[in-house]
């Protein structure tokens, strides 16, 4: 059994659906409460999507942009994607790598609009980056030693390994 409330379990297109299907039901006059049953909803939900189809019709039913307004212009989003892909080495900081404290500071520099360490993420994901975790490697790590390594002593040490009862 499903511990979901039901409209949680259902995607925003499905309950878009859902309440399209209310329509023909709204124009043969059925009471809320029949169409709430029907389709599996309270009776003042029905009613609420009632007035949203009588003032603005079907698209008083489509789905809507959820959750609060962003804060930031769709400009100062352009500037702040921009402004995270020069790096943050480029930005005044040392090391050229994002954290969300940096990210957060930069966004107020940039935008002059604050927020918390825990909520920058929030943009960063809409702008479409991904949380990532810098590789370390050693100031000393010779990439051409390394080459050589794979390819002559691994293949020997490989083919012994193989020969091991």
């Amino acid at each position: 059994m499903s511990t979901h409330h039901p409209n949680r379990a259902l995607s925003q297109a499905e309950m878009e659906a859902r309440r399209l299907r209310a329509v023909p039901l709204f124009k043969k006059a059925w009471s809320e409460r029949s169409i709430g049953k029907k389709l599996g909803v309270a009776g003042p939900t029905v009613h609420e999507w009632k007035v949203a189809w009588k003032k603005r019709g079907i698209e008083g039913l489509r789905a809507g942009r959820y959750g609060r307004a962003s804060r930031l212009t769709g400009k100062s989003e352009r500037l702040i994607r921009r402004n995270i892909l020069k790096g943050a080495g480029a930005h005044g900081f040392s090391g050229d790598f994002w954290t969300l404290k940096r990210l957060t500071i930069a966004t107020k520099r940039w935008s002059g609009v604050a927020y918390e360490d825990r909520s920058i993420w929030h943009v960063l994901h809409r702008l479409g980056f991904s949380c990532q975790k810098p590789v370390k490697r050693a100031r000393e790590r010779d990439e051409k030693a390394i080459a050589t390594w794979l390819t002559t002593t691994w293949s020997t040490v490989k083919k012994r390994a193989s020969n091991v009862p």
